[in-house]
């Protein structure tokens, strides 16, 4: 006898792709409203201007101010609460900021058919759910300028963004703020040209349940650098914007790293990279885990877990969150 749960599995992906092509049309006119400017853009604006920091939302972050748990963060009211605060205040005027939103608003022709399939059911069915929080005079910049490789049908696009961020971190002094496992530029060439570079290393599973005491050690240090590094999913989308309003230049680079060794191996699929995080892949290494490269330990400052939050807390006043 088959089972009504067999009728089910049949069914569900024809008639979820039915309702989406019903709804999406409407969707995707109306996200194309929102000007974003392109991924070289928004690398050519930061290049330009040396005190602009970046604050990126991709699905998760958009995702997130309703309900979602990603790979490494469980949905957390708190942070719900300010990446839509951060939407509604970040847009005005002369914030040193600047706000990204995906590359698939302005649509989806030059990315490969999964992506492009992936962005026609997310419009389809989240857009209408956050768009209030979007303005229509404000310029996005791109989310995929961190990220501009694998979801890509033209790679020659990589090459020359991936370039543009060597300039921007030549001869600059780095902070670089990451999840235990991230390890951004080791094993490559992407921060060769920079003048130092030290870490602040936190949690790399829920790191926003420690955001105060990360909040507060980040910038205790972060003044003594001309820009911070941000690699920690929602958490930098909030940290970045929130240090930037104390004239920080933060630049939340997401899958920066991943994204460039990607590229450097010609990958075709999302693969693991030996040594590091690669959420989408499942690959999450261990807190705890104690890095062999001494090179690598000695650019560590100091990590922000749970056990550090009676020491930290006292060091600077707390955002509100």
């Amino acid at each position: 006898m088959i089972s009504a749960d067999f009728f089910y599995r049949k069914l569900r992906f024809p008639f979820k792709l039915t309702h989406a092509a019903f709804k999406f049309p409407v969707a995707n006119a109306r996200a194309r409203q929102y000007p974003v400017m392109s991924p070289e853009q928004t690398i050519d604006l930061l290049l330009n201007n040396d005190k602009l920091s970046v604050s990126r939302y991709g699905d998760g972050e958009l995702e997130m101010t309703l309900f979602k748990n990603i790979g490494f963060q469980s949905f957390d009211e708190r942070l719900s609460i300010r990446l839509k605060e951060i939407l509604r205040r970040g847009s005005q005027p002369k914030n040193p900021c600047l706000l990204c939103m995906p590359d698939a608003f302005r649509g989806t022709s030059n990315m490969r058919f999964g992506s492009a399939l992936f962005w026609f059911f997310h419009k389809a069915f989240y857009f209408r759910h956050y768009e209030a929080l979007l303005k229509k005079d404000y310029r996005y910049g791109n989310t995929s300028v961190t990220r501009p490789y694998h979801d890509y049908k033209d790679k020659q696009q990589a090459a020359r963004v991936f370039n543009k961020f060597r300039q921007l971190f030549s001869d600059k002094k780095i902070l670089i703020v990451e999840g235990s496992g991230t390890r951004l530029g080791i094993g490559n060439d992407l921060l060769d040209g920079a003048r130092e570079i030290k870490r602040i290393t936190t949690l790399n599973r829920n790191a926003f349940s420690v955001y105060n005491d990360l909040y507060s050690a980040v910038l205790a240090h972060a003044r003594d650098y001309d820009m911070v590094l941000m690699s920690l999913g929602p958490t930098a989308t909030v940290l970045a914007y929130d240090l930037s309003q104390h004239g920080i230049r933060c630049i939340d680079t997401g899958h920066i790293d991943i994204e460039y060794e990607w590229m450097r191996s010609a990958a075709r699929d999302k693969v693991q990279v030996a040594g590091k995080n690669v959420n989408e892949v499942g690959v999450l290494l261990s807190d705890d885990a104690r890095d062999a490269d001494e090179h690598y330990r000695q650019q560590i400052l100091l990590h922000v877990g749970l056990q550090q939050e009676a020491v930290l807390s006292a060091m600077v006043v707390h955002p509100p969150v």
